[in-house]
């Protein structure tokens, strides 16, 4: 069986099948990816001669239902089209009566001349806007990557770097390093900066900034073996970068949960 194609698999191939238009929804936790498409879009629209007058960026936190309707349907300066950007609007979370009929109208009757993209950190997939959208436009989740994935991107930032990365380094990489492709990118180019051309397990070890349950696992592991000083250690980075005490508590607790689980499970058979 075929893979199901992503949201943002799907958006790449239609915008190189049919360009964009009409309305879209831009959302999810991997940032990198979100930015980097909203950048394709302003690239693609408006025409780069008249592209002060032809983007229009709102604060949805801020804006009202006035404001949304001069921005779609001001008819374009000089150009064919125009990009109307609207960030944090949470109308796709919860919306009252007015905002939902002025949307749900507004949606369903697009300009040919105005693309709208709306960007949003997260959406409830039960509220009727967010299934209008669904309808009338594309929505578009940027989740975090799968491990394959995330493997064939690391990839190709090394050879776009001139540098070779084995295929067991990268997994281990990967492992260890905080989620996302913004905080991914931040690593490799600690890596490409400080190491040589090839890039080793420790060099990994000695450049990259652990993710904070991976460093968890360390202190746990250094708690049973009763290395002290090396707990010590890691408790004094964790307070150096300001993790949350909570956070920390509940990891270890978590993490000392799972032992104690698989101690029993195994007494057990």
């Amino acid at each position: 069986m075929a893979a199901k194609e992503s949201d943002v698999m799907r958006l790449k191939r239609e915008m190189k099948e049919k360009g964009i238009g009409g309305a879209y929804l831009f959302y999810g936790e991997e940032l990198y990816l979100r930015d980097l498409y909203i950048d394709k879009f302003k690239a693609i629209i408006p025409d780069d001669d008249f592209a002060e007058f032809n983007l229009t960026a709102l604060d949805g936190r801020d804006m009202t239902i006035d404001d949304a309707d001069e921005a779609i349907e001001s008819f374009p300066m000089a150009a064919e089209r125009k990009l109307v950007i609207i960030r944090d609007s949470g109308i796709f979370k919860k919306a009252d009566e007015a905002t939902q009929k002025f949307w749900s109208a507004k949606l369903k009757n697009m300009p040919d001349y105005c693309v709208l993209l709306f960007v949003e950190d997260a959406v409830d997939k039960r509220q009727s806007l967010y299934k209008t959208m669904s309808k009338c436009g594309t929505c578009v989740e940027f989740a975090y990557l799968k491990p394959y994935e995330l493997a064939a991107w690391v990839q190709g930032e090394v050879l776009k770097n001139h540098r070779k990365m084995n295929k067991n380094v990268i997994e281990y990489f990967i492992s260890v390093c905080p989620e996302g492709l913004v905080a991914m990118s931040n690593e490799l180019s600690k890596l490409f900066t400080l190491c040589g051309e090839e890039i080793t397990e420790s060099d990994v070890n000695r450049c990259v900034s652990k993710s904070l349950s991976v460093r968890i696992f360390d202190l746990t592991d250094c708690i049973m073996e009763k290395k002290n000083n090396r707990v010590i250690e890691i408790l004094n980075d964790l307070k150096t970068v300001k993790e949350s005490v909570f956070t920390v508590l509940y990891l270890l607790n978590s993490a000392f949960d799972m032992m104690l689980l698989s101690k029993l499970m195994r007494e057990n058979g």
